[in-house]
């Protein structure tokens, strides 16, 4: 069956104010997709069959990679500071700067993240069809350096959606500092090291990891990426030794394959207070339940298997129902 992507919303949240100035995207000037210098499996992080099966992806991490044209960075480069500039930062526990809802913001962002030549060239990356996420909130964050140096710019986390890649804005050959690493090992693994649940991996922590089982990523410039299938691989920005601009553009996407679990974690996401969150929360589970009910019109067989029957029903339920139990436990 084809997937098509969940349509943008027909109107803006309340408190997005979009840039008056910035450039047109154009995928013929700004994009430059070239190959990724490697490409580690889940297999290659310890992961078993087990797992590798609960995804559509058996990718973990793949790059650097070029993406954008030189003048696709002076463009992205452009729309990131006037969004620095424009709005007030918003700080967390474990990103120190960074600005939500930049599709909203940015019409150039926008059309970045929903290039299909992106979403394409991913997609042969993964192995299996991406779109952009269904959740425009999580279709691009930007993330700033602190001007205070004893903070990370990320502490280690997992993300909270399944497909992003992170996109070096700034020439790293002026930063002193600001590594993205990634741990090559299970979240089971990195949980132990930790001390903590695997649940909790989300939510940033600053320790130090055994050096022997932390990649580090070498940008050769501004328009290099990593893509990553964020939900099953710990990764960081370390901290500056000197103040300088860093900033990095992080676009999601989530499968076209809705056969597995979903990864987005829905009840996380709803204590987030973002403008609109929960209507898109609504918008993706429908989404996903839409495409499983597309999927039993097509291919459910005739016959009277009342057992089949049921599970399929749950099974293209099953995202509608869930957020439904999350909001009511908060409300």
């Amino acid at each position: 069956m084809t997937v098509t992507p969940n349509p943008f919303p027909s109107s803006m949240p309340e408190g997005y104010q979009p840039l008056e100035d910035e450039p047109a995207f154009d995928a013929a000037r700004h994009l430059a997709l070239e190959a990724p210098g490697q490409i580690w499996s889940l297999a290659d992080f310890g992961y078993g069959d087990d797992v590798i099966a609960t995804t559509p992806s058996p990718v973990a991490a793949a790059g650097p990679f070029r993406l954008l044209t030189d003048e696709g960075v002076v463009a992205v480069q452009k729309v990131c500071r006037d969004l620095r500039d424009a709005r007030r930062m918003e700080e967390g526990q474990r990103t120190s700067a960074y600005v939500p809802g930049a599709v909203y913001r940015s019409r150039f962002l926008r059309d970045l993240t929903n290039s299909p030549e992106v979403a394409t060239f991913l997609s042969e990356i993964a192995g299996t069809r991406l779109l952009p996420h269904s959740m425009p909130s999580q279709q691009v964050y930007i993330n700033y350096a602190p001007d205070d140096l004893s903070k990370a710019v990320d502490n280690w986390h997992v993300d909270s959606i399944g497909f992003d890649y992170v996109l070096m804005v700034s020439d790293p050959a002026t930063l002193n500092g600001g590594r993205f690493e990634f741990f090559r090992g299970t979240m089971e693994r990195v949980a132990e090291l930790l001390d903590t649940q695997v649940s909790e991996l989300t939510e940033g922590f600053a320790d130090d990891l055994p050096s022997e089982l932390v990649e580090t990523i070498h940008f050769p410039g501004p328009g290099y990426a990593l893509f990553q299938q964020g939900h099953l691989v710990l990764h960081r920005a370390t901290r500056l030794f000197e103040v300088a601009e860093r900033i990095t553009l992080v676009p999601g996407y989530v499968a076209a394959d809705q056969s597995g679990e979903d990864p987005t974690k829905v009840e996380r996401i709803t204590t987030w207070g973002e403008p609109g969150i929960l209507a898109e929360l609504a918008r993706h589970a429908a989404w996903q339940s839409g495409v499983k009910l597309q999927n039993i019109v097509e291919h459910l067989p005739i016959a009277d298997d009342t057992e089949a029957i049921i599970a399929s029903l749950r099974n293209a339920t099953a995202d509608i129902d869930r957020l439904i139990d999350s909001l009511e436990e908060k409300s």
